[in-house]
């Protein structure tokens, strides 16, 4: 055999080993690519999947609003169906593709910072007493009150305006409006995030009340549903003492009727305050679904009146 033939055998076989490589290479990258694909799809069925398993939640938390207020229309408390959290399996062709978790909280067990709007006073000195509960600076409802009213002069102990905002960076104006999330909080001035972790249980951001003297009105307490510091808020003869015993007074059943209440009240010298009620309207719904790998979390707030109830806003994955 020539060194010549030799030398081409060499060269064919080097050749036939860059193509075997070359063709190994593009069938890993086809199958990656593949696998991704599928992987893709998979993620977004799931996801569409778990939107639809979600929202049919939401369907079914009407549903129990409404057979609660049937049952009883008068007083919305702790030991109602609405109250109770849930956990079901999700199945499919007979199979458990995963799982939805939920629960309802009373908005009006909290406080709604938009009850400031129109520079609201009792309500700024319910919302001052709330933050002294929580150990936090009163005068951070002056801020919050700045951000929600219209105008261009701070309050001079402890409130912002433009002047303060736009110092920041990135700089950014106050809302001069009524909040439509309790997230805008964290962007007053002085809401540091320790602040917001602490205050963000007890407050919320409900649409404004028309009505009253001033064209609106306050968003009245839950007093069956109302954690102690936002009792506290109410009055301040409500010493952590005194909420301690309405919570055992009202317990899981809670009052029927405002004149129950104050049959309470009553007993430890304190009137019923007009701030607060029996009954509640807005609810917030917090569902996850988890449907394979993917997680898919939906927040509903829900407005019930008279039997009727309908979502006021819709927002996935955030707050």
């Amino acid at each position: 055999m020539s060194a010549l033939t030799t030398l081409q055998r060499g060269v064919a076989l080097i050749t036939a080993l860059v193509v075997l490589f070359i063709a190994a290479a593009l069938a890993i990258g086809m199958q990656w690519h593949t696998s991704l694909d599928l992987r893709r799809t998979a993620t977004l069925v799931q996801g569409d999947q778990g939107m639809e398993v979600a929202l049919g939640a939401e369907a079914w938390a009407e549903q129990i609003l409404r057979r609660d207020y049937q049952q009883n229309p008068n007083a919305t408390t702790l030991s109602q169906d609405w109250a109770m959290p849930v956990v079901l399996p999700v199945d499919q062709s007979g199979q458990t593709i995963g799982k939805i978790s939920g629960h309802m909280e009373d908005l009006q067990g909290r406080f709604n910072v938009n009850n400031l709007v129109g520079a609201n006073a009792a309500s700024l000195q319910q919302f001052q007493r709330l933050l002294a509960a929580l150990n936090l600076d009163p005068l951070l409802a002056n801020a919050v009150s700045d951000w929600v009213n219209a105008g261009t002069n701070p309050n001079p102990t402890g409130g912002a305006k433009d002047d303060t905002y736009t110092r920041l960076q990135p700089p950014y104006l106050t809302a001069d409006a009524p909040m439509t999330s309790i997230t805008e909080l964290m962007l007053v001035n002085g809401v540091t995030p320790r602040v917001y972790a602490v205050l963000s249980p007890y407050v919320c951001a409900l649409p404004v009340q028309v009505g009253g003297t001033n064209g609106q009105s306050a968003t009245t307490v839950n007093l069956n549903t109302a954690s102690g510091p936002v009792l506290m808020s109410l009055d301040s003869r409500l010493t952590a003492d005194v909420t301690s015993q309405i919570v055992g007074l009202r317990g899981t059943n809670g009052f029927t009727s405002t004149q129950q209440a104050q049959q309470a009240f009553t007993g430890i010298g304190i009137s019923v305050p007009t701030t607060a009620g029996v009954n509640s309207s807005y609810f917030l719904l917090t569902v996850t679904a988890e449907i394979g790998t993917t997680h898919v979390t939906l927040y509903s707030l829900l407005y019930s009146k008279g039997g009727k109830v309908a979502t006021l806003r819709r927002t996935f994955g955030t707050l």
